[in-house]
């Protein structure tokens, strides 16, 4: 049901975790990957689990967004428009209240909502895509919030909300957008912010905490013309996530 021979995608988050998960299997299911992060070498290991070749790797920071224009030049530049974007970037971290700056809260919006928003924007111009789908990560963290995490939850709300609305604007474009909600992922940023009682929230999977590659599973889905039908939707990919 999924072919995706000839088809080029754009991941970003690409050098570790889902999005790096996401441009392997892509790889193996005949596409074209350009790999999208802040650590090169980090792109140049995700790119060397790939298969094929005319793999494409740009390193540059989501909030640099005056920099869009020209990074989307690049990724086509060799006359091959895009047929999907991934928008996988994104930070948590976690902020007491008693500790909370307006700096902190800017960063997480500006990584997970305001740079998405942008890179959408930007990919629905004529000149880079093939129509195509967009999909973002949310997380159940939004849906099932967990102590100092508030400006996290915010920004994985506000992106879902984004994605439906953006859905009904780009439809005409033949641009489908949709989310998938990851739930707790072995992943280094998840391990990173998980409290020392770890296992008192993922407990709660009833199916087991994900690996980056079951995420990646529902994200092919949706990029593949199996989903044409599909969009403003928000999946869950949470191993049965029942919440607190």
């Amino acid at each position: 049901m999924i072919d995706l021979i000839d088809k080029k995608f754009m991941v970003t988050g690409a050098s570790s975790g889902i999005g790096r998960a996401t441009s392997v299997l892509l790889s193996k299911l005949g596409a074209k990957i350009v790999a999208c992060g802040r650590n090169e070498q980090r792109l140049d290991e995700t790119l060397a689990q790939c298969e094929g070749s005319d793999h494409i790797k740009l390193a540059f920071d989501v909030r640099d967004i005056a920099s869009y224009k020209n990074i989307f030049g690049q990724a086509t530049a060799d006359g091959r428009k895009l047929d999907g974007l991934v928008y996988c970037a994104g930070i948590a971290t976690p902020t007491p209240l008693r500790v909370m700056s307006e700096e902190t809260i800017r960063e997480v919006l500006d990584v997970n909502l305001i740079s998405f928003m942008m890179m959408v924007a930007t990919y629905a111009k004529k000149p880079f895509n093939n129509g195509g789908s967009i999909v973002a990560i949310s997380s159940i963290n939004a849906h099932y919030p967990h102590k100092c995490m508030s400006a996290y939850a915010a920004s994985k709300l506000a992106l879902e909300g984004a994605a439906k609305t953006l859905s009904l604007e780009l439809a005409d474009k033949n641009i489908r957008v949709n989310c998938v909600i990851a739930g707790p992922v072995q992943t280094e940023m998840v391990q990173a912010v998980l409290p020392t009682s770890a296992e008192q929230i993922i407990r709660h999977a009833l199916l087991g905490v994900l690996e980056p590659e079951d995420v990646a599973d529902s994200i092919v889905f949706l990029l593949s013309d199996a989903s044409r039908r599909i969009t403003g939707r928000a999946m869950y990919v949470d191993g049965g996530y029942l919440g607190q």
